[in-house]
């Protein structure tokens, strides 16, 4: 059994209006991983799963199930796994009909479609809907056809291309964890595409970020997340705070200097090229008399004025002025004392090591 359930190298897709619509160097996944894909609108997502779900033509190579693609069945292949389109593509048929239909191209007998379509639809609460017409259904309605439909074949490899688009705000954290343990009880891979982070905190653990086409970054979410590539995707993925700087090398470490007028030590050597210090707004405590974090090594202590305090879930989101700049911190209301008030001057405090350099 091959080590991956999709080994590709060297893929490029094109047209003839434009080249490298995508333009990936490696990309694999392996059995049972849940990888979400970011990316700004045009970066190839889409493209990315109709390629591996064999709809669009390439050049390169793609192993799918341990086979290569250019010398096996693609039929067979391609029913190995499931594509849920972000468009809502259902038959003018009934919802029954729409999600029997990959069932009977693989030759189930009518006893076992009918008993997994009904199990199926029930499991994404759409049993309901069994036999109404596509075309009465509401676009959230449509949408948990169209994941069922996906979902009762059990593919090994589930391709998602923004599968919570259209659902309901109640329901929409309730169907991504369904899918995700769906994929836990039986091993198979996903491949999620969402602009939606709260579905991509809630689902997977590993995550690449494309930008015109290209892969820049390959990582565990968190680390993603906290510490991205470059500015670009330190903007995608809504660090707050993204200051440009200096940095200047000594034999204690790095001296970093902020656009806003901020210098500290940075606990270590940066050896790329920098242009930005990214912070992101919960690295941020409340500084005062009584607090030992001014005392902790590292510690970066910074005054400014209070412009705003917004009222989270749990969390208060304060914008401070310091210098020319707007920093905001988001801490919880525990910890945010009583006399936080608009312009009025605090400290805040972060540790040096929690900063982050593109």
């Amino acid at each position: 059994m091959s080590e991956y359930i999709l080994n590709m190298q060297q893929v490029t897709v094109s047209s003839k209006t434009r080249k490298n619509i995508l333009n990936i160097e490696h990309f694999a996944l392996r059995p049972g991983e849940l990888v979400a894909v970011l990316g700004p609108n045009g970066a190839g997502k889409s493209t990315l799963l109709n390629t591996i779900n064999l709809l669009q033509p390439f050049q390169g190579k793609m192993q799918l199930f341990g086979q290569d693609v250019h010398n096996a069945n693609q039929t067979l292949l391609r029913r190995r796994s499931a594509l849920v389109f972000q468009e809502k593509l259902l038959l003018n048929d009934t919802v029954f009909n729409n999600v029997a239909r990959a069932l009977e191209f693989r030759g189930t007998s009518a006893k076992e479609i009918k008993q997994k379509v009904y199990t199926t639809l029930a499991d994404f609460g759409g049993e309901h809907l069994a036999n109404r017409s596509v075309r009465s259904l509401s676009g959230g309605e449509a949408k948990r056809v169209c994941i069922a439909r996906a979902l009762v074949t059990d593919p090994e490899l589930l391709l998602l291309d923004e599968p919570s688009a259209s659902l309901d705000l109640g329901i929409r954290a309730g169907m991504i964890e369904k899918i995700r343990q769906w994929a836990e009880v039986k091993g198979a891979s996903v491949i999620l595409i969402s602009h939606n982070f709260t579905d991509i905190l809630r689902f997977a653990e590993r995550a690449i970020a494309l930008f015109d086409g290209c892969i820049v970054q390959d990582d565990k979410l968190e680390t993603l997340i906290r510490r991205p590539a470059n500015e670009q995707l330190a903007r995608l993925v809504g660090i707050d705070n993204i200051i440009p700087c200096q940095v200047k090398q000594s034999s204690h470490g790095s001296c970093i200097k902020l656009a806003n007028g901020i210098k500290f030590s940075y606990p270590g050597e940066i050896k790329k090229s920098i242009t930005a210090c990214c912070l992101s707004s919960d690295t941020f405590n409340l500084c005062d008399a009584s607090s030992s974090i001014q005392h902790k090594p590292w510690s970066v202590i910074i005054e400014g004025l209070v412009e705003r305090v917004l009222n989270g879930m749990g969390t208060y989101n304060i914008w401070v002025k310091v210098g020319e700049q707007t920093l905001i911190a988001r801490m919880p209301q525990n910890h945010v004392l009583s006399n936080v008030h608009r312009h009025e001057m605090i400290k805040l405090a972060f540790n040096a090591a929690d900063a982050h350099f593109v």
